[in-house]
């Protein structure tokens, strides 16, 4: 009775872990939730500012932002350089820190099903922010 049952768990580990599925966008089963944030100033951890945030990020390249209190904001996120690179956009971003501590071009240090890690672009950003973070870990 066991013997069926191993044949159809690896089909659906299969099947969770992507095949054929597109890598080029986060899995959205739950939303992503910031774990670890420093800003690049005086490096210090605020984690805490994003108590009460969480993040979709739709294969569309659209970002809801859901924000404390149940109210939500539209962003864009996207891709680039293949794959090493991840643009955050968001209007009038100066307008919803502490999120506008994500807007920008970050470098892409890992990227599971559950955890991305980020870290400032060392190359240079089309649009400059001054209030981006320095490195950022979000999870799910």
């Amino acid at each position: 009775m066991q013997k069926p049952l191993i044949p159809a768990l690896f089909f659906l580990a299969l099947l969770s872990f992507g095949c054929g599925k597109s890598t080029d966008s986060p899995d959205n089963a739950t939303a992503w939730v910031v774990t670890f944030f420093n800003d690049k100033v005086d490096k210090d951890d605020e984690t805490a500012l994003f108590t009460g945030y969480s993040f979709d990020l739709n294969t569309d390249n659209s970002m809801v932002i859901y924000l404390p209190g149940g109210s939500t904001k539209a962003a864009k996120w996207q891709l680039a350089k293949n794959d090493t690179q991840l643009v955050i956009g968001m209007e009038d971003a100066d307008m919803f820190a502490p999120v506008d501590g994500l807007v920008g071009t970050w470098d892409v240090e890992e990227y599971t099903a559950t955890s991305i890690k980020l870290m400032i672009s060392t190359t240079l950003s089309t649009v400059s922010n001054p209030n981006q973070g320095e490195k950022v870990e979000l999870k799910k």
